[in-house]
């Protein structure tokens, strides 16, 4: 434990501010990961990740890699399902899966399309990495998220 310091002046009666830490000391909010947040819906994580949510255990650790990885503010994660499969040992097919369950439900949306590549981002609604301000516009025209997972729609051969 640290030293003892008074809390109350003797002489005059008066408190006296506390500091924690020392001037040397690092800036008490300064994580050693870069100190980045998210925002995220407790409500919608805890209804994704319930057991009759209809998504599947590979969603829910897709979601996670999403979730965590995503780059500050609207922007997509930028890796393939191939990069995103090797880093969670998941196939790619089950990768483009998840996502596409994840997409259905309005966990995440689509950002960006380079050639036939669609890159992903987290709904703002149900999380966000950036200030509050940011996020509240962001989610002004987001859906919601759906539970229980939507089902898959087939294309009708014409």
């Amino acid at each position: 434990m640290g030293r003892v310091r008074p809390a109350v002046n003797t002489s005059t009666g008066e408190y006296v501010q506390l500091e924690l830490l020392d001037a040397e000391e690092k800036d008490p909010y300064e994580w050693s990961g870069g100190g980045r947040h998210v925002n995220a819906s407790k409500v919608n994580a805890a209804a994704l990740w319930r057991k009759d949510s209809g998504y599947t255990k590979n969603d829910k650790l897709v979601y996670g890699h999403y979730l965590f990885n995503a780059p500050v503010g609207d922007q997509p994660l930028r890796q393939s399902f191939r990069e995103i499969a090797a880093e969670l040992e998941l196939r790619p097919t089950a990768v483009g899966k998840s996502v596409g369950n994840l997409h259905r439900g309005g966990y995440l949306l689509p950002a960006e399309t380079v050639g036939r590549v669609v890159f992903y981002k987290l709904n703002a609604r149900a999380a966000f990495d950036g200030s509050s301000l940011r996020q509240r516009r962001a989610a002004e025209k987001a859906p919601r998220p759906v539970v229980p997972c939507p089902p898959e729609m087939k294309e009708e051969a014409s």
